[in-house]
């Protein structure tokens, strides 16, 4: 491991994988089970080149390449405070094939090129912003669709994935009618749906593991339920 340093309220977090860690501030948003699911139920092969919209500190990207190995990882995080942390936690793991971008998504075709990427991970912000309901400020822009929306992430997406490649997000269910509206608009075809529940007792959903190709035949695999607890 390499010699890191943090600053005020910066923590190391054992990511329980392979003596991972990852840079978190202890005062701030820091990652949940979402972030897990969708590591896991996202798949990629050794040659695949990956990217991650709304990278945050970097869980996500850390932990699939720590299970499937791919080629490489792009992350995009607008947030610098969030970036400046993966940066260093690719540096503390000796991670060199990730590679964590400061920029917004809408500048990901002009970096990437279009249509050349294998893999697209996603846990956006899951709120959109209502002028009638109170925003949480300390989460105002990694839970609310601030600087980015699900217009913005699936315009992007259809942008830089290759046809027939695969866009992996987590989200929440009372928005999944608006998420395949959205996806259909931009030619993507939902392919495998996950509904995740915080444990036996509750009859709601709370959160949706979601897979879609660009293009493709329809037909849609509805997963056995995901029980937490």
């Amino acid at each position: 491991m390499a010699e890191i340093s943090l600053n005020k309220n910066e923590v190391l977090d054992d990511l329980q994988l392979n003596n991972l860690k990852i840079v978190q501030n202890k005062n701030n948003y820091r990652f949940s089970s979402d972030s897990v699911l969708l590591s896991n139920f996202a798949k990629c092969g050794s040659k695949d080149y990956v990217v991650e919209f709304c990278s945050g500190s970097g869980v996500i990207s850390i932990l699939l390449n720590e299970k499937c190995h791919p080629h490489k990882i792009i992350g995009f995080e607008i947030q610098k405070e969030l970036y400046e942390m993966s940066v260093k936690s690719l540096k503390y793991n000796n991670i060199t094939n990730i590679t964590f971008l400061n920029e917004p998504l809408n500048v990901a075709p002009i970096k990437l090129g279009q249509g050349g990427v294998d893999v697209i991970i996603c846990n956006p912000p899951y709120y959109e912003v209502d002028a009638n309901k109170p925003i949480n400020e300390k989460y105002k822009l990694t839970k609310y669709e601030t600087l980015t929306n699900l217009e913005d992430i699936f315009k992007t997406a259809s942008q830089i994935l290759k046809y027939g490649g695969k866009f992996y997000m987590v989200h929440i269910p009372t928005r999944l009618q608006q998420i395949l509206t959205i996806a259909s608009k931009y030619s993507f075809q939902c392919k495998k749906i996950t509904f995740v529940y915080p444990n036996q007792t509750k009859d709601l959903s709370h959160l949706v593991l979601i897979m879609f190709t660009k293009g493709g035949n329809k037909g849609l695999d509805v997963q056995k339920p995901l029980i937490l607890g």
